[in-house]
């Protein structure tokens, strides 16, 4: 409680908003992070949730980056979901 709330005894707008928010979370906490697959074409980490495409393939849901890598998979899905074969990629259109 700030100066202002201790002399009046009312909490500022301020204090009462800073109470709603937990202390030492963060919007992008490591947790957030943990939740998020590989994209079998490229590489790329995928969040399921926000993940802009996906397919099903064998009673299994894979998730991609973006259009184009879901349109490659699809072509070939048995190429990305071989074991130990490695990733085809595609060379930078990711815009960070």
């Amino acid at each position: 409680m700030g100066l202002f709330g201790k002399l009046f005894g009312k909490k500022t707008e301020k204090e009462e908003s800073m109470k709603m928010a937990p202390v030492g979370m963060k919007e992008h906490s490591p947790m957030a992070s943990a939740s998020k697959v590989k994209d079998p074409v490229c590489g790329m980490d995928v969040d399921p949730k926000t993940a802009p495409a996906k397919s099903e393939y064998m009673g299994k849901t894979y998730y991609f980056c973006s259009s184009a890598c879901k349109k490659t998979f699809d072509a070939n899905p048995a190429k990305y979901t071989g074991g130990g074969q490695e990733m085809a990629g595609h060379g930078g259109h990711h815009n960070m």
